[in-house]
């Protein structure tokens, strides 16, 4: 079982270090518009492909969609409430402790350890983690919300879509279905390798804030699993679904938001600690469920 777990991990792992060893010694990685091809073509066609592969019915996104909004409430109901005891300020750090690395992590450590049954369910579950980003994580970090900021986001465009074919019975031509399919097989690997050069790029925090840094890192994934499974029993969700929601609920902080609070002002290289600290901890918290449900 163990050799099993170390199989499927070591892919997502390998890539990722060579993302942060490609983002050290070349140049890559370092173009921008890497990170909007995956984000306006590569992740919507894996979702809109993944989801209509596996003729998800309405009725089961929507409830996949829900529980995952439900265990982001949730974690940002207590996370708000620890803020404030810690006297730390909320408008900089809920939306860390929040938002999992649902996507250029999460998306690949459920594709390795579900397989295509999880995938569908992984993609949908990182959209709503996006929309987080956009509405939580930026509404919190400037003081300001702009809806606009989601007509604007692909894949919450695409995810609509397959809403909308799934919902009216719209058949796809298998061609279609194909592209959206090879499309997509880009987003894995290369959202792996900026994940690695991310990391790679980032600098610690220093030693007085090791340890209130090492709390936090333990609360993301380790409470956001155990809302998630408090939340999984309250939804008509599939095992696969249940399984991609727990193993994304326990994924690290996202690199995302050491980006949002470089743009606005925030606390960057605690962020950048959070990351760093909390990848290797997520990992731990993953193979602890692994081998609870295996």
């Amino acid at each position: 079982m163990f050799q099993a777990f170390v199989s499927a991990l070591l892919p997502v792992i390998l890539i990722a270090g060579l993302g942060a060893y490609l983002g050290r010694k070349t140049t890559y990685l370092d173009s921008p518009a890497l990170g909007q091809l995956v984000t306006n073509i590569g992740l919507p066609c894996l979702l809109l492909s993944s989801v209509l592969k596996m003729q998800m019915p309405v009725g089961e996104m929507l409830s996949l969609v829900l529980a995952t909004a439900a265990v982001l409430i949730s974690m940002m109901i207590v996370t708000f409430f620890v803020l404030r005891v810690a006297r730390l300020p909320v408008r900089y750090y809920i939306s860390p402790l929040v938002n999992p690395n649902a996507g250029n992590l999460g998306i690949p450590v459920v594709f390795a350890l579900v397989g295509d049954a999880g995938l569908a369910a992984a993609v949908v579950i990182s959209s709503v983690v996006q929309i987080s980003h956009f509405t939580l994580g930026v509404g919190a970090m400037s003081g300001e919300y702009k809806p606009k900021q989601l007509i604007k986001n692909a894949p919450v465009m695409a995810l609509l879509l397959g809403i909308i074919l799934l919902g009216l019975s719209i058949p796809v031509p298998d061609f279609a279905v194909d592209t959206l399919s090879m499309l997509g097989n880009i987003t894995l690997p290369i959202m792996l390798l900026m994940l690695g050069q991310s990391i790679s790029s980032l600098t610690m925090i220093d030693k007085a804030q090791f340890t209130r840094l090492l709390s936090f890192a333990v609360y993301r994934p380790l409470i956001g699993t155990l809302i998630a499974l408090g939340i999984i029993e309250l939804f008509p969700l599939t095992p696969p679904q249940a399984l991609a929601l727990l193993l994304q609920s326990a994924m690290p902080v996202a690199v995302i938001s050491y980006m949002l609070s470089k743009k606005y002002g925030g606390p960057t290289q605690e962020i950048a600690g959070l990351i760093v600290i909390s990848t290797p901890i997520s990992f731990v918290m993953i193979s602890l469920l692994w081998i609870l449900v295996s």
